[in-house]
This record gives C-alpha cells, structure tokens and sequence, in this order.
C-alpha cells in the first residue's frame, strides 16, 4: 500500500491515536495509569524526605547506620523476588492473611491477592517499600550541605528542633525538592510494567496499565501499530508534563532544571 496508505495516514496522521481511545482497553490502560500515578506521586514522593529528615535527628550513630542499611536493602532487590515476597505475605496461609483471620476476626475466603480492589493499595506499599531508603539518599546529601551556622543562629533566636526542620532544613533542600518533583512529573504518564506484570493475577487485579497493555496487545496480540501510538503517545505527554512542571516551577518558585 504504500506509506501514503497506511493506517498512520489517516485522519491526518492520527487514526491510530483517536483508535485508542475508541477501544475500551487501550482507554482504561490509559486512565489505570494516570490515576496509579497519581496516588503514588501523593504517597511515595514526601515518604523519602520525611526518612532523611528522621535520620539526620537521630542521635544513636549505630542505630542510625543500622536503620539506613535495613531501608537501601529493598532497592538491591530485583522485582521477581519483590513480588515472590509480596505473594509469600499475601498468599492464603501467608503472614498477612493470617493476622487477618486469627487476629482481627476476618473469615477466611477471598485473600487479598484475589481481591482487585487491594491491588492499588498493595501496588502503593510495595514500590514505597522498595524505593524508600534508596529515594532518601539525595535528600540526605542535600541537609548534609546545609550550614551548620544557619542551626546554630536557629538555635540561639529560641528556635526548637522541630521550627529549626521548619525553618532551616526545608528551605536548605527546597532546590532539591523542586528539581526531583518536575522529574517526577514527567513519569506520571509511565508506569512501573515489572511491578504490575508480577501482581497481576487470573483470579484477582486483570486490567492494564499502558505499558502491560502495550506488550499484551502489541507483542503479544500483534497489535503493532495501536500499540506504537500508544507509547509515543506516553513519550510526548511525559515530554509535555516535564516541562510544563519546570516552567510552572520557575514561575512560582524560580527553581527549575533550565
């Protein structure tokens, strides 16, 4: 046919696009993606400040090198062991389900595993669980720049531990903040495929998210060209969030990447 009949021609180049939202999987990939993002954005990304934080106050050295050694483990982690270890714990006899049964009175039956309503929520704890310590580090770099003189000129106006985080760590690391959440915005159009994949389940959570629905329908269902449009669709709106967070970011805070 020719490049000028094929598929990418028509409605003007976007037939495949429109296509996507016509077909009901394509869409709720799309809509399951943006709103896993979104929640795990909420969650995930002040979880790593408020860690380095806590440890910059904590006095013990050894307990301090012992906490920070146990939250980087989950990091060296591949995804299969992560999701052998969350099925293990969500299993029918496993440790969670247990606690459920004989501690707080819940009837055996459904695990959670099975329930699709649980998956976000396991989704959430288990990328935060995995990604914590690790996302902390850079913070920690950042208060270890921070003067020691700005605390102590805190310390003399009155200013107790809590008000000196307040007034003195958070403005210290604001560059930082900023910088890592406009990065993080450019991924709320991506999605973690190794993590979904592994939880998902025949019995429990079965729909897509743009990147299972973009190997399923397209590698697997041969879908090649919807599955294509779908992922350069992905590209260019993370391309567009990036820098619409960063030229919002200098806007209002004067801090961005360029």
């Amino acid at each position: 046919m020719g490049i000028f009949g094929s598929p990418w021609t028509s409605e003007y180049g976007f037939g495949n696009f429109i296509e996507l939202f016509r077909t009901p999987d394509f869409s709720q990939a799309i809509w399951n993606t943006l709103y896993f993002n979104a929640v795990t954005i909420l969650i995930d990304f002040p979880l790593p400040i408020i860690l380095a934080i806590l440890l910059t106050e904590l006095g013990n050295k050894t307990f301090k090198k012992v906490t920070q050694t146990i939250s980087y483990l989950p990091h060296f982690l591949s995804i299969a062991a992560v999701t052998g270890i969350v099925y293990n714990l969500l299993s029918e006899y496993g440790l969670i389900n247990s606690m459920l049964y004989n501690v707080f009175g819940v009837k055996e039956g459904q695990t959670l595993l099975e329930n699709p309503s649980a998956f976000l929520p396991v989704y959430v704890i288990t990328y935060v669980w995995k990604g914590l310590g690790w996302g902390s580090i850079i913070y920690l770099a950042a208060i270890c720049g921070i003067s020691n003189d700005l605390y102590e000129a805190a310390r003399i106006d009155g200013a107790n531990r809590f008000q000196q985080i307040l007034h003195v760590t958070l403005p210290g690391i604001a560059p930082t903040i900023g910088i890592l959440l406009i990065m993080r915005m450019g991924t709320l159009f991506a999605s973690n495929f190794e993590l979904v994949y592994g939880l998902q389940n025949p019995i429990g959570w079965k729909d897509e998210v743009i990147s299972t629905a973009t190997y399923k329908f397209g590698i697997q269902g041969g879908q090649y060209a919807l599955s294509t449009a779908l992922g350069l669709l992905q590209g260019v709106i993370a391309l567009i969030l990036t820098f619409g967070a960063n030229f919002i970011s200098k806007k209002v805070s004067d801090i961005s990447m360029w």
